[in-house]
């Protein structure tokens, strides 16, 4: 054996015990460390804070042609194309989301009053999405008035192939209505008011009011009394 090898045999128990050897906090350990990690969380929170109320929010309400009171957006959204953004007040946008449209017309996006939107959700517009009061959208959801494009031309790129008239239907999500995480709502939907909409489903049709939806192609699997 040589000696390259015999060292390795012999440094490898000695470097498992310092990548896996944990701390234990005893004593003034214990309320040294337990100061750093509070440290660290108003750190982060101040930071947070500071991006979200200082730099994220004021510039995207700069975008926006109607805005309310009590505004709060963790990240400036993607944004591709020109929308007409409506927002009422008490609005939360968490983490980073996408707003995009194709560059025909003036989209319009509606946000009514209290509305959530979770982290990474993108909402395509072609002419119109409009989400009412009250609303939650849970993060990874897509939204989109358009299929994107025409057809399919394989002489030309997708980008050069927008949508027609036919390929765009509004969306309108009302009042009160929750979606679960990973959704996807296609043109032309209206989810009536106070409906649920389960994770991962996709709507291609409209729902009722009070309804419980899931699956692909989402149906309703439970009507609720209507307040309930």
């Amino acid at each position: 054996m040589s000696i390259a090898d015999s060292m390795k045999r012999a440094l490898k128990p000695i470097a498992k015990r310092v990548l896996f050897q944990t701390v234990q906090p005893n004593g003034t350990t214990r309320r040294l460390l337990s100061g750093l990690s509070d440290a660290a969380f108003v750190s982060r929170e101040m930071f947070e804070w500071a991006q979200r109320s200082l730099v994220a929010t004021p510039m995207f309400l700069s975008k926006c042609a109607v805005f309310g009171d009590q505004i709060a957006v963790d990240r400036m959204p993607y944004m591709l194309g020109h929308t007409r953004i409506e927002l009422g007040s008490n609005i939360r946008i968490s983490g980073k989301i996408g707003i995009t449209s194709p560059h025909r017309g003036e989209p319009v996006l509606q946000i009514g009053d209290g509305v959530f939107i979770g982290h990474n959700c993108a909402i395509a517009i072609a002419q119109r999405v409009s989400i009412g009061k009250f609303a939650s959208i849970g993060s990874g959801t897509y939204i989109a008035d358009t299929e994107g494009h025409s057809h399919y031309n394989p002489e030309r790129p997708i980008w050069e192939v927008p949508a027609g008239d036919s390929d765009v239907a509004p969306v309108t999500i009302e009042d009160g209505v929750q979606i679960s995480k990973n959704c996807m709502i296609l043109k032309g939907v209206t989810i009536g008011a106070r409906s649920v909409v389960g994770a991962g489903s996709v709507v291609r049709s409209d729902i009722p009011p009070d309804s419980i939806v899931m699956g692909n192609p989402a149906r309703v699997v439970k009507r609720m009394a209507p307040g309930a």
